[in-house]
């Protein structure tokens, strides 16, 4: 707005010098004129009007374009009235200098110097004639043709310099807005294609989604499938490498995505990591799986950027018009809900939809829904179940366990809601409720002469890759009270096999801590052991499914050997999951397995009753 200001006002001061210009020069051959007809008074008028005007000159170059108009008009104005009434009034060719002092206003003066100069005029003609009509004073009609034609033509000279001024005004400024407005049309197109379209792919977006379902699916008897497409674990690579690299491979998915589809066929980014596909090429299920398996196909392969190599797979869910549904919406929530089916099955794969689905969807966020209001009524609970040592048989610690106290279902246990923790995020917040819970109680079983005691908690992948983890971590230790070496984090296998920096990082600063290690179901994970080396793990648990029959299957005790003599290479300490018999006990023991724990001494107890087992356990083996 400044800037548009200062240009106009330069465009004045430059008028007025173009203007002041051919003014003079015009006065100047006036001037010559009367020297000519003797009229020399006049000729001294003239030139003192020229001599005047030039202080319009020097306030133009100053930039006071306002003083500057109001004082050129004015004194022309003043000089063509007093010629007006001191030769031929109303008749005198001198009144052809009032319009074009009026150009002049309407070009560089104001609103109210245009008002007085336009008054002033009409009261001087009105005065003149009826100072002439009453006799009072009577202007004589000059006779003189040649001098008269001399001073008419010099002013449409005048008129004429600054007719073409206005002219050339007017054509820059429609140059002006010609250019403003091919601009402004670009300006819509460009706006017009970021509404519809997203930043940073290119992709046509959610809006542009529905318009282009709505077109295809006007068509007769036209059959329209949406795939519904998530980016696997997705969130991992922003929080583990940073959102460009995120958004790098966003990029490369979107042009993979594109190269798959015909013409007839449209990749849409929905939101985050979510595309959905609008498919009208296909017409029957088998073709549409075929495209489903090539997308899973191509998003599967490498992905380079800097100097990682990332793999990426996606969950797929598919809803077909009119079968599903016949709005956009109904169609894209059905489609979600069978992408959520083929995420919760362990992603990588494609389904489409089924009212059994539908029916799943709602039990997700019943439970969400319920998750969230059980963090803020505090309607978890912790259970402990004991760790005993399997040489000296007394309890090394507890492995803290969580329970929902549901107030309609009653006790539920993690099978039944952890998933949808994870699946929604909310499994942070129930982290940290359980990393705080755990230590308190941890600290208050220490005050009660639970000597050499550990409390185990399990971490959520999605914990430790917050960047904050370590933090929270630590201020838990310091507002309870808990030294870090009574803290075990357990972990899974899926965790280490990153091998991220951030997460190196993290698991130093806590070890350095004081806070140590477990690996959590040890043996059913990744085969590929090296992130044993990477990270000071201090503890492998062993998983149930390998010792709960390992009396009678000859495969899993040599699987249970093999992994206790490893980590005693490794100096690991191991714990045996799913104690449930003596002789079980004693055979880990037979094995030099260091720790068990199982329903062969206690299950899950409440804080309680862990601590009456624990009294009576100890006076048991006293």
């Amino acid at each position: 707005m400044i800037k548009n200001k200062t240009l106009h006002s330069n465009i004045k001061a430059k008028r007025l010098i173009q203007i002041f210009w051919a003014v003079e020069l015009t006065l100047f051959l006036s001037s010559i004129q009367k020297v000519y007809l003797g009229e020399y008074f006049h000729s001294f008028l003239i030139v003192l009007t020229n001599i005047i005007l030039i202080a319009v000159y020097l306030l133009a170059k100053q930039q006071k374009v306002q003083f500057a108009a109001t004082l050129a008009l004015s004194v022309m104005t003043i000089f063509a009235t007093f010629f007006m009434w001191a030769h031929g009034g109303i008749y005198d060719p001198i009144l052809l200098a009032y319009p074009c002092l009026l150009i002049v206003a309407s070009m560089v003066g104001y609103k109210k110097l245009f008002i007085s100069l336009i008054t002033f005029m009409s009261i001087s003609i009105l005065l003149n004639t009826i100072v002439n009509y009453q006799g009072w004073y009577i202007n004589e009609i000059d006779t003189n043709y040649i001098d008269s034609s001399i001073t008419i033509s010099l002013i449409i000279l005048l008129i004429s310099s600054i007719s073409w001024m206005v002219y050339s005004d007017f054509h820059i400024l429609w140059n002006q807005l010609s250019d403003e407005h091919t601009q402004a049309l670009a300006s819509k197109k460009k706006i017009e294609k970021l509404i519809h379209h997203d930043i940073l792919t290119g992709l046509p977006n959610r809006m542009m989604a529905h318009s282009i379902f709505k077109e295809a699916t006007s068509k007769n008897n036209k059959k329209v499938c949406l795939m519904f497409i998530d980016i696997d674990n997705f969130k991992q690579v922003n929080d583990g490498l940073g959102h460009k690299t995120g958004d790098e491979l966003l990029k490369e998915l979107s042009k993979r995505l594109s190269n798959e589809m015909k013409n007839l066929d449209f990749v849409c980014r929905f939101a985050g990591d979510e595309f959905v596909i609008i498919l009208q090429s296909a017409k029957d299920e088998e073709v549409i799986s075929q495209v489903a398996h090539n997308i899973i196909k191509t998003i599967r392969a490498p992905f380079r950027y800097q100097n990682h190599e990332l793999f990426c797979t996606c969950s797929i869910g598919i809803s077909v018009f009119p079968s599903d549904g016949v709005e956009f919406d109904a169609l894209i929530q059905n489609a979600d809900t069978a992408m959520y089916h083929s995420k919760s099955i362990g992603g990588n794969s494609f389904h489409f939809f089924n009212t059994y689905m539908d029916r799943q969807g709602h039990n997700y966020i019943a439970v969400v829904t319920d998750l969230r209001k059980a963090l803020k009524e505090q309607q978890f609970v912790l259970y402990f179940q004991p760790q005993i040592d399997l040489l000296t048989q007394n309890i090394i610690g507890a492995e803290a366990l969580i329970r929902w106290n549901h107030p309609k279902k009653g006790l539920l246990f993690p099978d039944s809601f952890i998933p949808q923790a994870e699946k929604s995020g909310l499994i942070v917040e129930i982290g940290e409720w359980v990393l705080y819970s755990a230590c308190v109680t941890c600290k208050s079983f220490i005050e009660l002469g639970f000597n050499d005691f550990s409390i185990a908690v399990n971490v959520s992948p999605q914990q430790f890759k917050r960047n904050n983890f370590y933090k929270i971590v630590q201020s838990v230790l310091k507002i309870t009270g808990l030294p870090a070496r009574h803290l075990e984090l357990e972990m899974t296998e899926s965790l280490l096999v990153d091998k991220s920096d951030e997460l190196k990082q993290t698991l130093k600063s806590l070890s350095d801590l004081g806070v140590s290690f477990s690996i959590d179901d040890f043996g059913t994970g990744y085969s590929n052991l090296s992130y044993l080396q990477a990270f000071e793990i201090e503890v492998l648990k062993i998983d149930r499914t390998f010792v709960k029959d390992i009396e009678q299957n000859p495969k899993n005790k040599a699987l249970v050997t093999a992994i206790i003599q490893m980590a005693k290479g490794l100096s690991l300490r191991t714990v045996a999951e799913g104690v449930e018999s003596q002789e079980v006990a004693s055979l880990l023991k037979t094995l030099h397995c260091d720790s068990g724990q199982g329903y062969y001494w206690a299950k899950a107890l409440p804080e309680k009753e862990f601590i009456a087992f624990s009294k009576k356990y100890a006076t048991t083996y006293d």
